[in-house]
């Protein structure tokens, strides 16, 4: 089969009206490009579901940034990733920075006013592990230490680890988890999340989601939607500054 083409696939996803007709011009957009580069690449397109905006980019589009002489804000990684997940249309996206200094951040969406967030963070697997299942609740843990910023994460306790089902393919387990939040401001924060989890490159790869306990209820669907559709793929250099010409 021929390999789809930008306009192809885009074509395709503007032929879908009832899906993409009562979304705002800014959710098509964002919606289109990720297809567009999934498909560019191979991988499945992620579903389409209302309420929800389709997100995929790139992370380790330059060496990560070094701060100080260590490498503390960007990710090691041996290879690009490209990171796709659905997130609320409520949401706003913040996405890795390149400067002369490296690339730093990270893929993320959130409605951090109200403290719900959605963040990518990937880091060493043990060498143990062959596949997501292998991964202890220990390293599941520090996935979500790993997702933290200048506060700190106390009491973090991992629940539920169980291989992804009726989601996108491949090898992920999620997990649902509970930490305190101790701010810079020294108030501490009760808050719930869920995780999804797979290896990549001998790495561990993860999308960790998280609101308060007091919108625990009202936000768990959302996540649990974060965690369902997310998926990572390994590409190749060269694939990230062709797609990269294309976007322009």
């Amino acid at each position: 089969a021929p390999t789809p083409t930008r306009r192809s696939v885009l074509s395709a996803l503007l032929a879908a009206p009832a899906a993409l007709a009562l979304a705002p011009p800014s959710a098509v957009l964002a919606e289109s490009k990720a297809n567009v580069r999934l498909a560019s690449l191979g991988f499945a397109p992620l579903p389409s579901v209302g309420g929800y905006i389709q997100l995929a980019e790139f992370l380790g589009r330059a060496s990560a940034a070094n701060i100080d002489g260590e490498k503390t804000r960007g990710f090691k990684l041996s290879s690009p990733l490209l990171v796709a997940f659905n997130y609320p249309q409520t949401w706003v996206t913040a996405l890795p920075t390149i400067s002369s200094n490296g690339e730093s951040g990270t893929v993320s969406a959130g409605n951090y006013i109200k403290g719900d967030s959605a963040a990518f963070v990937v880091f060493d697997a043990p060498r143990s592990a062959k596949t997501a299942a292998d991964l202890p609740k220990e390293v599941l843990a520090q996935s979500v230490v790993a997702s933290a910023t200048s506060d700190v994460y106390q009491d973090v306790k991992v629940r539920d680890v169980a291989k992804r089902a009726g989601g996108a393919a491949g090898d992920y387990v999620t997990y649902d988890y509970t930490y305190t939040l101790l701010t810079r401001a020294g108030f501490e924060v009760d808050r719930k999340g869920v995780g999804a989890a797979t290896l990549v490159n001998g790495q561990v790869g993860a999308l960790i989601t998280a609101t308060t306990a007091l919108r625990w209820k009202s936000e768990e669907s959302k996540l649990r939607e974060l965690t369902k559709s997310f998926v990572v793929y390994p590409v190749k250099k060269s694939d990230v500054v062709q797609l990269g010409q294309l976007d322009e």
